[in-house]
């Protein structure tokens, strides 16, 4: 008994000892190293919003060019690809029946001619009747239609284009036996073109006849051409929910062509602050974009929404962030809600 109780008052000595030892040591508590970051200053820039559209390159007028006459062609003086003028020959069917017909026509008109004059006193005299008179006045007209209309079959020989524009297509060689309404050529009207496609009706209370409508197409890569939005359909397809688009587009060097396919940005509306920071302050993940604002030494996570990307590494933030405000640019993963940070003073900010 005397042994177990000696050997609790040791027990309660040790213990209070290593109370006191421990009291008299202070504890250690490791901070974090501060995070070292470069900034930028968040920017105000002019900001275009636009409407994408893709579509195709059509010609804003485009013919086939028939024979209005019966007969061989002679002559074929225009091939596929030629650029042609509006009443330029393109083709001539054999003319010199018709022609023969109308000298016939002509000297029937003269002779009729004649005896009208030569029946009309007769008739103010009474020698001839009414009824005779009104005879040899149709002859006259009949004769003088008989040449009008051998005349405008003699132009039609000569087969004209309806218009300013390229040949899309030859249909037909020379010697090549023609009647009324046998196509020769498809003639096609290049400058202006029409660039037609598809706009999502979301987007169709913002577009308007005028607007510009900047195009890029596979055979010119790196180059822009300059539109003008023309129309805008009045009727959506309800099985693509879209409405029909058109913009005209000069084409006065007539490099681009009918067929080819384009991708065009609308440019509905012009913003002249528009909130931006560096695409390096960013950082992405399950579709959450997120920055650091640094203030007093401490970054503060924010969630942003993007909006147009400005290019030279610049991207325009919508929502989340307010202007003035300095973002970080470096050592993002490291980063999160609270972290104190040191940043670097060899960096300017970005502008």
């Amino acid at each position: 008994m005397k042994r177990r109780a000696a050997a609790l008052v040791v027990a309660l000595g040790l213990a209070a000892a290593c109370g006191e030892r421990s009291r008299a040591e202070p504890s250690t508590v490791t901070r974090p190293e501060p995070v070292t970051v470069t900034v930028a200053n968040t920017a105000v820039r002019p900001v275009e919003r636009t409407v994408s559209v893709v579509g195709t390159l059509a010609p804003t007028a485009q013919a086939e060019l028939a024979s209005e006459i019966e007969g061989p062609l002679v002559a074929i003086e225009a091939d596929l690809g030629d650029r042609v003028r509006r009443d330029q020959v393109l083709a001539r069917v054999r003319e010199d029946e018709i022609q023969a017909k109308l000298r016939e026509a002509e000297a029937s008109l003269e002779k009729a001619v004649a005896d009208e004059g030569r029946g009309r006193p007769l008739r103010g005299n009474g020698v001839i009747s009414a009824q005779e008179y009104e005879q040899v006045r149709t002859v006259l007209e009949v004769a003088r239609a008989r040449r009008d209309q051998l005349r405008i079959q003699f132009e039609r020989a000569a087969i004209r284009s309806p218009l300013d524009g390229s040949v899309a297509a030859r249909l037909l060689d020379a010697g090549s036996y023609v009647k009324p309404g046998t196509v020769v050529f498809r003639l096609v009207q290049d400058d202006p073109l029409k660039f037609r496609g598809d706009v999502p009706e979301r987007d169709v209370p913002v577009l308007a006849a005028g607007q510009d409508v900047r195009i890029t197409v596979d055979a010119f890569p790196g180059e822009t051409f300059v539109g003008h939005v023309s129309r805008v359909g009045a009727a959506s397809d309800p099985a693509v929910r879209s409405l029909a688009f058109e913009a005209l587009v000069p084409n006065e060097d007539h490099r681009l062509r009918p067929g080819f396919f384009g991708h065009g940005e609308v440019v509905v509306r012009r913003d002249e602050r528009a909130l931006a920071v560096p695409r390096s302050a960013l950082s992405t993940f399950a579709g959450v974009t997120k920055l650091f604002i640094i203030e007093d030494g401490i970054a503060h996570e924010r969630e942003v929404t993007l909006g147009v990307d400005l290019g030279d590494g610049w991207v325009e933030v919508a929502t989340g962030i307010a202007a003035g405000k300095q973002v970080a640019t470096s050592g993002l993963s490291k980063l999160a809600n609270g972290t104190q940070v040191v940043v670097r003073t060899d960096v300017s900010p970005g502008a």
